[in-house]
């Protein structure tokens, strides 16, 4: 029987919680990928049983591992042996953190693992401009990111469940440091393993961008309201939440696309507002972080719009008062995680 060839790539992916755990499923499934996930919390015990799948895209798996698993990106830079030379030289690095800029920002956490020139970074991640700092310290390198529809989460101590099939849009984001061709390229490289890994939703797009702002029609609107008012998705559309405050946000955030250049069509509007029913139970993310004492998305995903709309001088009221409200919020829990409250 002939040897399977070595995997293709080397890929680094950091922040292996229910998104990054499947994604790095994925990406060794496809034999393109040698593998290497960074751990912290949870580096000891996966090491030593491996992560418990169970996911509608590929049934139950216990004890599943990559090919290397690592408790920092320092060491994750260092060759198998954990000797300084020579370094492990990655050409996919994948970051599926939570978006914080002000508490882990990307381009710090994954510095160590980057080779100038080679290294294409992946952001699945939330948020506008969260590529931005990435290209700004490495020019040279092609920077992609992608748009992630999963239902996964991880279940303590090893456990991960995906009951949502893994819907991707995946693209480069352009920039003037490297030839578009070879941007393309890369991405198009990256979804090929993705695809053969069994992630079978995951297109490439020409405009990731139009792609980030579909989604952050649902997180800048749904995630950060629900999270002020402390109401689950169906609560907040029965108290008629979603005509006074969600759909005006909505038309905000749709006319800043326009003017930016990617626009949406008009009837993304109704269908994202009224597509969920009003006994949805859901509780988005920022309003779990909320009551669970964590650090909000706030800014890669409502500051960062705002931003971006008062630089186009796009009118933007509600959003404003959202993001004012919940900035009060975030000083409360900041606050309390400091000791002072």
């Amino acid at each position: 029987m002939a040897s399977q060839p070595p995997p293709r790539y080397r890929v680094c992916l950091i922040g292996s919680g229910g998104v990054g755990t499947i994604a790095s499923l994925v990406l060794t499934k496809s034999g393109l990928a040698h593998v290497t996930c960074v751990l912290r919390s949870k580096y000891d015990y996966v090491s030593q049983h491996g992560w418990d799948i169970d996911s509608i895209d590929h049934g139950k798996i216990p004890g599943w591992k990559p090919h290397r698993i690592t408790r920092s990106a320092v060491e994750a830079a260092r060759d198998d042996n954990g000797g300084l030379d020579p370094v492990v030289e990655y050409d996919y690095v994948v970051v599926c953190t939570k978006q914080l800029p002000s508490v882990n920002p990307v381009a710090a956490i994954i510095s160590p693992v980057m080779t100038v020139g080679r290294t294409t970074v992946v952001l699945i991640q939330n948020g506008m401009g969260i590529e931005e700092d990435v290209i700004e310290a490495w020019p040279g390198n092609v920077v992609m990111s992608s748009v992630s529809h999963i239902g996964s989460w991880v279940e303590e101590p090893n456990g991960v469940v995906q009951t949502g099939k893994d819907v991707s849009k995946m693209g480069p984001h352009l920039h003037a440091g490297i030839e578009d061709s070879v941007s393309v390229e890369r991405a198009r490289r990256f979804v090929e393993m993705y695809v053969r890994g069994g992630g079978e939703a995951c297109e490439l797009v020409e405009d990731i961008q139009v792609a980030r702002w579909e989604k952050v029609l649902w997180n800048g609107t749904f995630n950060t309201v629900c999270a002020l008012m402390r109401m689950d998705v169906g609560e907040l559309q029965r108290s008629k939440g979603r005509e006074a405050i969600l759909v005006p946000m909505m038309w905000e955030i749709w006319n800043t696309a326009k003017v930016a250049g990617h626009p949406m069509p008009e009837s993304i509007v109704e269908w994202m507002a009224y597509r969920l029913p009003d006994d949805c139970s859901y509780r988005p993310s920022m309003l779990l972080d909320l009551e669970n004492g964590r650090p909000m998305e706030l800014e890669v995903i409502l500051g960062n719009v705002l931003k971006k709309a008062q630089l186009l001088g796009v009118d933007t009221p509600c959003m404003a008062t959202v993001y004012k409200l919940l900035k009060l919020e975030e000083w409360k829990g900041d606050q309390r995680r400091s000791g002072k409250a």
